[in-house]
């Protein structure tokens, strides 16, 4: 049999013991603090077909003609002011397209065929797609002057 004895003050088991409640104290205090959720859920909607872009038009209320242009475009490696605008609109959609500069995208333009209001000139809904994933887009009016917002359906 093999026995072990310690000679400990009373100021040193005080102390030991001072720490063993300190260190149970953080781990109640880690285990019972809740941790922060970010406010943003990264969301992928899938636009490599046609079906897979008018189902996510659809689901945000509007209604598109059938035709479609399609073009290929590379966002530029700089923002300008410009750009920078319609990035910070992408943003407020849950879109960022500052992950994609220099690469290569294709948006998609469809007509819409409900908008809110008479409008004297052809309103367009496009959208930005990098691999086969919708990465932003916006609706806007051809008119010289004309307006540009994101892809909710405006309140009338």
């Amino acid at each position: 049999m093999f026995v072990l004895s310690l000679k400990m003050s009373r100021s040193k088991i005080i102390g030991m013991l001072c720490i063993c409640i300190a260190a149970v104290a953080i781990v109640f205090i880690g285990i019972n603090t809740p941790v922060e959720k970010s406010s943003t859920v990264a969301v992928t909607y899938m636009g490599q077909t046609n079906e897979q872009r008018l189902q996510y038009i659809q689901s945000k209320g509007w209604q598109v003609s059938e035709d479609i242009k399609e073009i290929e475009i590379i966002v530029p490696e700089e923002f300008d002011n410009i750009y920078e605008k319609y990035n910070s609109l992408q943003k407020l959609q849950g879109f960022d397209l500052t992950k994609y500069k220099g690469k290569k995208v294709t948006r998609y333009t469809y007509v819409v065929t409900n908008y809110p209001t008479q409008q004297d000139s052809e309103i367009n809904l496009n959208l930005i797609v990098y691999d086969n994933v919708i990465i932003g887009g916006d609706v806007c009016s051809t008119a010289l002057g004309g307006f540009i917002h994101g892809l909710e359906m405006p309140t009338v």
